[in-house]
């Protein structure tokens, strides 16, 4: 610039010089003498002894240059901002959007879901409770097994020992009436005897006869009451011994034992069958658990979406790649500008950057990974560019 403003001011002093010259008279001939002649120059009149300017191409030249450095400032602050401004594609959302119905059928489908892991859970606990109150009666059921068999060996000691004492006394019992009897046979005898000598009637000795044979008979109902308290006595006794367990080394039960110990078994089993359904119903409840607490991580990640916001009111959002998310923050200005380039003007302002990975095509249709941003345009035909431009 400096250079050809010179050229055009040396134009211009060259162009006065010419019409000073012009404007000077001719001078007469004069014929000198051959003889050395000293001449003094005069001054030419009317010529500046500084070069001369003109205002019309001082003007020029400094609107010339005025329009260089303006352009060669308004190039070098467009290409700042193409190389600092990021590039994000924008997209209006709204509730009869595609993709937010499909995302609204996914969300109903891990509703679902979620309700039945939660049935699932509720189903599980019961059974638990179910079980742990059957095996809390079951253990019970064993106790009392144990306690009747205790009970039955202090009820077969007590018998045993009744059993004893009562066949004392019809011993003792026996021993009189065989006292008894061998008197009221001496007796027979005797009024047999005066029966013959006629020293009493035949009525008497009936009665003593009777006596006799009442005797006879009381002594007969003892021996059976012996013989029948000497059966119980040994049964008693054996099923205290086995209830004691004094007889499982000989290799006999007794039938009420095999009877409690089968039942006791049968009872455990179903003890430990119980617990062993209890353990695999808690592991059944921790997967659920843990598969409903999943689906709320991803239902809590699907409403954090912008897709989901859609589902209620309009949304605008826009894809930013990774490469370009790095001048993408809340509060940045969103500029529309003629060919991407001239004419910028703000159009409205990031809200919010959402977290979250998206993958998906961007307006030249190449695959790229990146995130969404929840934009706020105050141009809502804004949203209608293929490409918008974010600046700090």
């Amino acid at each position: 610039m400096t250079q050809a403003l010179r050229v055009v001011t040396e134009a211009d002093e060259a162009a006065a010089a010419l019409e000073r010259a012009r404007a000077i008279p001719a001078l007469p001939e004069v014929v000198a003498p051959r003889q050395p002649i000293t001449a003094e120059i005069a001054p030419l009149p009317g010529v500046d002894a500084g070069p001369a300017t003109s205002w019309t191409g001082r003007l020029f030249a400094l609107s010339l240059l005025v329009a260089t450095v303006g352009g060669l400032g308004w190039l070098g602050r467009e290409v700042y901002f193409v190389v600092t401004d990021s590039w994000i594609a924008p997209l209006h959302l709204s509730p009869d959007s595609d993709g937010v119905a499909a995302l609204r059928m996914q969300r109903q489908r891990q509703l679902a879901e979620l309700a039945r892991l939660d049935a699932e859970v509720t189903r599980i606990d019961g059974e638990l409770a179910a079980i742990d109150a059957a095996v809390v009666r079951l253990d019970k059921l064993r106790d009392h097994a144990t306690t009747t068999r205790r009970w039955q060996t202090e009820a077969s000691a007590r018998a045993a020992s009744g059993l004893d004492t009562a066949t004392d006394l019809l011993r003792r019992q026996r021993a009189l009436l065989v006292q008894l009897g061998q008197r009221q046979t001496e007796l027979v005898a005797r009024a047999r005897t005066d029966l013959a000598a006629g020293m009493i009637e035949r009525t008497a000795l009936d009665r003593e006869e009777q006596v006799r044979d009442q005797l006879a008979l009381e002594l007969t109902e003892l021996d059976r009451q012996l013989a029948e308290a000497g059966t119980r006595s040994a049964e008693t006794r054996s099923a205290l011994r086995a209830l004691r367990g004094e007889d499982r080394d000989a290799g006999r039960t007794m039938p009420e034992l095999a009877a409690g110990e089968e039942h006791t078994a049968r009872v455990e089993l179903e003890i430990e069958r119980l617990r062993a359904e209890a353990v695999g119903q808690r592991a059944l409840r921790a997967v659920a658990i843990d598969s409903a607490a999943t689906q709320r991580e991803l239902l809590a990640e699907l409403e954090a979406r912008p897709l989901y916001r859609a589902m209620t009111k309009a949304t605008d959002i826009a894809f930013v790649p990774y490469d370009q998310l790095s001048g993408v923050t809340p509060g940045a200005r969103i500029m529309d500008c003629t060919w991407g380039v001239f004419r910028c003007r703000q159009v409205g302002t990031i809200t919010e950057l959402v977290p979250g990975e998206v993958v998906t095509q961007d307006p030249w249709g190449k695959l790229a990974r990146g995130q969404y941003v929840v934009l706020h345009l105050t141009d809502a035909a804004a949203v209608r560019e293929r490409v918008l431009r974010v600046r700090r």
